[in-house]
């Protein structure tokens, strides 16, 4: 092992090396590269290796650096044998205390010169403000401070070399590698670079080891290393003076996940025309799931909407016929069993059941209205009695007008009331007017299970004064006149049973218990409320098949992401040996490359919401429906599940890809560009 004399006596050698081999398999042929090496770095020297291309200088820098593994020997750093080094803890090393320039520059191309010399620092955490002061520092020092914002394209080689030699001194590092730094300069600059470099040693107290083939630069040289084949020759030139003693670098820090989505943010900008396509196929995705899913939603939210338009959910209706209650909205009501009549008796007994709050007799009349020449069918419900007016959503909603009373008034139906005054005017126009109505037939109620009655004798025509225009699709009279409609239909009565009942329970939750008892008597019974929840379980399962179609085209776009972002990592991969020579962690890496994915799909899935919402609002339009009342809605469950699952999707897809662009070494990504 050489020394470099008393000069440093009591420092720490920068780097040894004690009896290094390493070999690499090339195809079925075992190359070795260095042969039982063994050199001492000391700080404030000037180290030159010189000799023939091939012989092992390329290898000897790496080791050096950190960025490969001796097969056998010892490396030491400051006094630290590294054999046991982690991943992580050789990028720190190389991070904070190695500056590299490479012969082939290896600056980021869509970078500008003062990003490529703050990109060590970005990688060890330092703020913008003072990465931005430090690099035009450097670049001023290097003679570019009036090319710092061009990116390397447009630079001459010589001034990439310097933009390179900045960013090597980015990190103030105690050990500087120099492969080959001349070669692209004129005489003039290759001298007053090598002039920088041996003051950077000399003066400053640095390390530093240059590679090259100008055996006139080993004359600045401290000590000389003739390398053949693999192995090596030591030759101390001079003895340098007493020299400063070395910082120790400050940069304990790493870069944080939100500086690494900044970047990632910025690398899709500069490839915009890839990322625009490879976003799009998420887009497309979350707008078929959005469609689809905001369709189904508002068509369930457009039945539901309808349905408790009828009545309340606090209502029981009761029919005289037993028979098992029906649950599934698309199987059809079976009366059987027994007839009990519903009579005055029965009304009686009903309300004191336990949990009633009160019934009443119900009907559902089906109808011919006319109203100056026009005729259409219409469906009459009876409003309650005056003194269950108070029990919540049991009165109908109005969209003009009044509720009344009296005999011989009516509300009308919205769309019935159209029909009547035709498309030229309002239906509010119908209030106040006279409208005849011929009675057909009744059943029990909208929701019974008892069939229809005829008229036992034609009934005359009515005249009935419209006080108001509901939203639901049924009419409502007033009860006194619907239970003189009822005695006048049901055949051999004219004062006895009804052909149904409504009883009103005191709370929702004994409204099933309610039902129980009413079958218990013998009655067939239906609800409001399960009627609404078999509508919403049959519509969770058309919005979950809907959800399915909309999730393939999903997998589908995610697969695409996948692929693309494989593409990248390989067409990437010198950029990301630069970012691990530069001391990136093999997670910093994959955490760049997973932000590039999940930003595609967040931004994708946001694209996706709007193009979905179009639609969905376009069709909303095309039907004359409003956008909080039509067949299309979005929820703002539905909103924030697009942009998860775009951001989700791109997730899982970039994780391979991002995992093999971590685990690549930087010595392999720098060799295979």
């Amino acid at each position: 092992m050489n020394s470099m004399g008393n000069a440093n006596t009591g420092l720490l050698p920068v780097v040894e090396l004690v009896h290094i081999d390493k070999r690499y398999q090339r195809g079925q042929e075992t190359v070795t590269a260095l042969q039982d090496l063994s050199v001492t770095l000391m700080p404030g020297t000037v180290t030159v290796v010189l000799g023939p291309s091939g012989g092992g200088k390329s290898t000897l820098l790496h080791i050096l650096g950190g960025m490969d593994r001796p097969s056998h020997g010892t490396v030491r750093v400051q006094g630290q044998d590294i054999a046991g080094w982690s991943s992580d803890e050789l990028a720190r090393y190389r991070r904070t205390q190695v500056g590299f320039v490479f012969q082939a520059f290896h600056l980021i191309a869509s970078l500008s010169a003062q990003d490529n010399v703050a990109l060590p620092l970005l990688l060890a955490g330092v703020s913008a403000a003072d990465r931005k002061r430090r690099a035009q520092a450097l670049l001023e020092r290097v003679g570019l401070a009036d090319r710092a914002q061009h990116r390397p394209g447009a630079l001459s080689g010589g001034q990439i070399q310097r933009v390179a030699i900045a960013r090597a001194l980015a990190a103030d590092p105690l050990l500087i590698l120099a492969d080959e730094p001349t070669g692209n300069l004129d005489s003039a600059s290759g001298s007053a670079l090598v002039d920088l470099l041996v003051a950077l040693a000399h003066e400053d107290g640095r390390c530093v080891v240059i590679v090259t083939h100008n055996a006139a630069i080993a004359d600045r040289a401290d000590q000389v290393l003739h390398i053949q084949d693999g192995r090596i020759t030591v030759e101390s030139r001079t003895v340098p003076g007493s020299v400063p003693a070395p910082a120790t670098s400050v940069l304990s820090r790493t870069a944080s996940a939100v500086t690494l989505g900044r970047m990632a943010g910025r690398s899709l900008r500069q490839r915009w025309v890839r990322s625009l396509f490879t976003g799009l196929g998420i887009a497309i995705g979350v707008a078929a799931m959005v469609t689809l899913i905001g369709l189904g939603t508002g068509l369930k939210s457009h039945v539901m909407q309808s349905v408790l338009s009828l009545g309340s959910l606090d209502a029981v209706t009761v029919s005289p016929q037993a028979g098992p209650a029906t649950t599934n909205l698309f199987q059809p009501s079976v009366v059987s069993g027994p007839t009990h009549p519903i009579t005055a008796r029965t009304l009686t007994m009903l309300s004191h059941l336990p949990g009633s709050r009160g019934a009443y007799a119900s009907a559902a009349f089906m109808a011919q209205s006319t109203y100056r020449g026009r005729t259409t069918a219409i469906m009459l419900n009876p409003l309650p009695p005056a003194s269950f007016w108070s029990v919540p959503g049991l009165l109908p909603t109005l969209q003009d007008g009044h509720l009344a009373t009296h005999p011989g008034t009516v509300v009308l139906p919205a769309d019935v009331a159209r029909v009547l005054v035709g498309s030229h005017h309002s239906p509010r126009s119908l209030i106040g007017q006279i409208v005849k109505v011929r009675i057909a037939a009744m059943s029990g109620s909208l929701f019974s299970a008892s069939g229809l009655s005829g008229a036992s004798r034609p009934l005359a025509l009515q005249s009935l004064r419209v006080t108001g225009i509901g939203v639901a699709g049924v009419g409502d009279v007033p009860y006194p006149t619907a239970l003189h409609w009822m005695a006048q239909l049901r055949r051999g009565s004219t004062a006895g049973d009804y052909p149904g009942a409504t009883v009103l329970a005191r709370q929702s939750s004994q409204v099933a218990s309610l039902a129980r008892r009413i079958q218990a008597r013998g009655y067939g019974t239906s609800t409001l409320q399960r009627t609404a929840q078999s509508i919403s379980q049959s519509f969770r399962l058309i919005e979950t098949g809907l959800g399915v179609i909309g999730g393939i085209a999903l997998v589908v776009a995610g697969l695409m992401i996948g692929v693309v972002m494989s593409m990248a990592v390989l067409e990437r991969r010198r950029d990301i040996g630069i970012f691990r020579a530069l001391g990136a962690r093999r997670r910093d890496i994959f955490r760049l490359f997973l932000s590039e994915a999940v930003w595609i799909g967040l931004a994708g899935g946001l694209v996706g919401l709007g193009l979905g919402g179009g639609v969905g609002w376009g069709i909303n339009m095309l039907l004359g429906q409003s956008a909080s009342g039509g067949l299309f809605a979005l929820p703002w469950w539905l909103a924030g599940l697009s942009l998860i699952l775009g951001g989700g999707v791109s997730l899982v897809a970039g994780a391979v890809p991002a995992g093999h662009a971590a685990a690549l070494s930087p010595v392999d990504a720098l060799r295979q560009e």
